[in-house]
């Protein structure tokens, strides 16, 4: 039993190789998650230059709608404009840098600041300014005019860059986005979007959905339909990363059941297959599954053409540097990640964005389905933005899943405990080779 470390390439404009690993080995002292002058270093090196996920294009669909993104100290106003085109522009009036839009997303037909009545054409273009004469010198529009911000789309996501000069979304993922393309994430319907406001830096939650380590002792009910102790983890350049769970198995640590486990009991009914036919056989369960949404695919009315047979059946946790998971299934979609807080370096934010395949996509009339969870129409509305605290989830008042809530629940000690004078700096093992590749891509991004 034995993680599988691969390490893949970018290639870049001059066509030489860009390796997956840096040449430094970061040390992981308590400092970098409590310092707020490290905070600080991190908002100039990092967050204002790399590619963030800001939202999705679905809650975009006619001019003038918006929605505002925060990271750190900045407020985005991502908006499709009346030609179509999506924008994104900092949140702040030209004239004294009052906040434009307070409301996280909405529709308008022009930005007023309610300060003082400035406007702006939804292209960022300064419309009106009361009283305008009596500005000496004379205001000029273009200078005037809404600060932009670098956006990008891709599979339904739109991303985007606080440095103007950054290098396109296509060179920062490379070979990923090709990828990842065969799944048609855009296909997908948001059913849930949340976000947990947690006390521990944004790089202690990172580090904690970087590695399987501490998957047998918080989360022993994945023993049941997963074998976290044999993935596979995929390093790239930049700090991004991957790991690969095979998915309708047991943990190979112990005894393999006679009995199919409860846990894959609701999969296998809803996809038509006899839980009590693998009963002595539950290595056949990973097979047959794959087979079963093979034969679905066109009842269904599901592309999975472009996945491999490893795709049905198992779960993709992609690492997107700095701040971004996605744990794909072939029906389903987590988006999720933490933010920073904008000067406490104990706080951060975590947002999870759910998205499924529509369920006439993935049920038939006769109650066949591609997974259990399946719930969501094109017709349904978007969920609301729910807003709560870690207090919430430990409390039982809301839940992102009991593999995260469990997560949650032990990430304030965490971040408590590196603030011990008993602890100076970690220690990692093999299993944890994601948790060490990122930092040391972030320690070469603070260096630059």
């Amino acid at each position: 039993m034995a993680q599988t470390i691969i390490e893949q390439t970018f290639v870049d404009e001059t066509g030489t190789s860009i390796p997956a690993r840096t040449v430094q080995r970061a040390e992981l002292s308590k400092t970098r998650y409590t310092c707020a002058q490290f905070l600080e270093q991190e908002w100039d090196s990092v967050w204002s230059k790399s590619w963030l996920f800001a939202g999705l294009r679905s809650d975009l669909k006619e001019p003038g709608d918006y929605f505002i993104y925060e990271v750190g100290r900045e407020s985005i106003v991502v908006l499709r404009d009346h030609n179509e085109q999506l924008r994104a522009f900092y949140n702040v009036c030209q004239h004294r840098g009052n906040r434009l839009l307070s409301n996280e997303s909405g529709s308008l037909q022009q930005f007023t600041c309610p300060y003082h009545g400035w406007s702006y054409e939804l292209n960022g273009h300064l419309q009106q300014v009361p009283d305008a004469e009596r500005f000496c010198p004379a205001i000029d529009p273009e200078n005037r005019s809404l600060k932009p911000v670098l956006l990008a789309q891709w599979a339904g996501m739109i991303w985007l860059n606080l440095d103007p000069n950054a290098p396109a979304l296509s060179k920062y993922l490379g070979p990923i986005m090709a990828q990842l393309d065969p799944y048609h994430f855009e296909n997908m319907v948001l059913t849930e979007h949340q976000t947990v406001s947690i006390n521990a830096n944004w790089k202690t939650v990172r580090d904690n959905f970087l590695e399987q380590y501490h998957v047998d002792f918080i989360h022993p009910q994945h023993a049941s339909f997963v074998d976290c102790c044999n993935s596979t983890n995929v390093l790239w350049p930049l700090g991004h990363s991957a790991s690969k769970v095979e998915g309708f198995v047991t943990n190979s640590r112990y005894p393999t059941p006679e009995a199919t486990p409860p846990h894959l009991v609701p999969a296998l009914q809803g996809l038509g297959l006899d839980p009590t036919a693998f009963d002595g056989r539950i290595s056949e369960v990973r097979g047959a599954v794959q087979q079963r949404k093979r034969e679905l695919c066109e009842e269904l009315d599901v592309d999975f053409s472009g996945l491999t047979d490893d795709q049905l059946s198992d779960v993709w946790q992609f690492d997107l540097f700095p701040n971004t998971f996605m744990t794909i299934q072939a029906e389903e979609l987590w988006i999720f990640g933490p933010r920073p807080h904008a000067n406490d370096p104990n706080r951060c934010y975590f947002d999870k964005f759910t998205l499924q395949l529509p369920v006439e996509a993935g049920c038939n009339k006769q109650g066949v389905s591609l997974a259990p969870t399946l719930s969501v129409s094109r017709d349904d509305e978007r969920p609301e933005h729910d807003v709560f605290t870690s207090a919430d989830v430990v409390n039982g008042r809301k839940t992102l899943t009991i593999t995260i809530d469990q997560d949650i629940e032990y990430l304030p000690d965490m971040q408590a405990g590196l603030h011990s004078r008993g602890f100076d700096c970690a220690v990692l093992n093999e299993d944890e080779v994601r948790v060490q590749h990122f930092h040391d891509w972030l320690d070469h991004w603070m260096n630059q």
